[in-house]
């Protein structure tokens, strides 16, 4: 049978220790200005368009309108999140210069603005440049 502890007990053994550091992924602004989630959905939009003027013709543009509509959920869900967090833990996005000021915090450290924004932007970048290849390709066969 388990019985309840003293807290004079669990002081003298030394076993009640201060609370954890906050994580950053309990921040659910995500810290990063709104300039780069613009540059994100111009980058996927980008990439869509690119494919649509390139594969046009048929039912397609139904397809791009549901792919417009989950690129849309993608940005406008996180986008609610700080809303929906209690008010002690509510918190803003960075403004830009704050951003460039004092970079991100992520679960592994500190990371400055410019390392944060190339991270942040390089995949959306490559998808858009892969559709550019892939229309490339289909004009020239």
């Amino acid at each position: 049978m388990t019985t309840r502890q003293q807290t004079q007990v669990l002081v003298a053994r030394d076993e009640i220790v201060a609370p954890p550091e906050p994580r950053a992924c309990e921040d659910q602004s995500f810290e990063l200005p709104g300039r780069l989630y613009v540059a994100m959905i111009t980058m996927f939009t980008g990439f869509v368009a690119v494919l649509a003027l390139a594969f046009t013709g048929g039912h397609m543009g139904v397809a791009y309108g549901v792919i417009f509509a989950f690129i849309a959920a993608f940005f406008a869900i996180p986008a609610m999140f700080p809303g929906m967090a209690p008010d002690d833990r509510r918190s803003k996005a960075l403004s830009w210069a704050m951003f460039n000021y004092k970079g991100v915090t992520t679960a592994t450290g500190r990371t400055s603005a410019k390392d944060a924004t190339v991270l942040v932007l390089l995949l959306p970048s490559l998808i858009l440049c892969f559709a550019v290849a892939v229309a490339l390709i289909a004009a020239v066969v």
